[in-house]
């Protein structure tokens, strides 16, 4: 058993397993074993298309098409229930806060937007940016500080109790969010849904040492990405990441964070390992690396708590009025 965080299932054009370029259907999912999944609301910038409603309403469609596939939700009798009778489960997270709006747009739209969104149901995290730079700070390849707007962001995520996701910050970016949410909001959770370790593999998509730290410090979780660019030549490199976990005193908070998304672009995963079906490969590599319980942790026990204390905090905030 499988509990993923972090996929791209909501942005693929379509489902049909005779394309071989779909890496995170429903289908796969299933047939990887995996329990509960992470879908990523993911858009390049402000105008990608799909955008945040065609994949917002797709998400809530899936159960209409897939009988034995439910969605999380506040009701906790209900998620209970489902657990016990739905083989997958899946909760929403927000990839890139520009799908909230444009740049030019007043920033209240986009809280209003966020608010909205969690009305309808939990959202596992949301990261700031992607690649680039938005209002609210500077993604790997476009560095850029922490801005007010940002500030104003994780003010409001928390009063949502919606973690930050670290994954596709910049240095800079990680830096002024683990020191803003440190003096202003400590109890805001801080994660890093899908992202290793750069002293394993030196890429700027990987974490510090020292931001990973502060992640498990602050009872986050760390997503263990399975895509080549930030795993190294071979799928066994995964083995070096998770043993530079356990030697940072960090195992305990590790994931799975896997990343597929649609894509023709072949080399950018191992052979044995891509798509969604692969996850018993990956299973296997963990479960003969580590004692039964480690293993256990790593694949589902710690994703799933963090889950659960993620929903139940966000349900007693949805009881709460939200200051905008």
């Amino acid at each position: 058993m499988t509990i993923d965080m972090h996929c791209d299932l909501l942005s693929h054009p379509h489902f049909s397993l005779r394309d071989p370029f779909v890496r995170c259907s429903p289908e796969q999912l299933l047939l990887g074993g995996v329990r509960k999944q992470v879908c990523a609301i993911f858009v390049a910038n402000s105008e990608g298309d799909p955008n945040c409603d065609k994949q917002n309403t797709l998400f809530f469609s899936i159960p209409n098409q897939y009988p034995n596939i439910g969605l999380l939700s506040y009701n906790e009798q209900e998620a209970r229930e489902q657990s016990e009778e739905k083989s997958l489960s899946l909760i929403r997270s927000i990839e890139n806060a520009s799908a909230l709006g444009r740049d030019s747009q007043p920033l209240m739209d986009l809280l209003v937007k966020l608010r909205d969104l969690a009305k309808q149901g939990p959202l596992a995290y949301l990261g700031m940016v992607w690649k680039r730079d938005n209002r609210f700070g500077g993604g790997t390849e476009a560095p850029k500080k922490l801005s007010r707007d940002g500030e104003i962001l994780l003010d409001m995520m928390y009063q949502l109790g919606i973690p930050i996701d670290l994954s596709h910050c910049s240095d800079e970016l990680a830096e002024d969010i683990l020191d803003y949410t440190a003096d202003k909001l400590p109890h805001l959770c801080v994660i890093a849904s899908h992202s290793n370790f750069r002293a394993v593999l030196d890429n700027p998509r990987n974490l510090l040492d020292v931001h990973a730290k502060e992640i498990v410090q602050r009872n986050g979780v760390i997503g263990l990405n399975v895509i080549k660019y930030l795993t190294g030549n071979s799928l066994s490199q995964i083995e070096e990441h998770l043993l530079h976990a356990e030697n940072l005193g960090i195992l305990s908070n590790i994931v799975i964070g896997s990343d597929f998304f649609y894509s023709n672009e072949d080399y950018k995963f191992f052979s044995e390992c891509s798509s969604a079906k692969a996850h018993p490969v990956l299973r296997n590599l963990i479960s003969n690396l580590f004692s039964k319980e480690k293993a256990k942790s790593i694949l589902f026990a710690c994703a799933e708590q963090f889950l659960n204390r993620v929903i139940s905090e966000q349900t007693a905030k949805q009881k709460t009025s939200i200051e905008l």
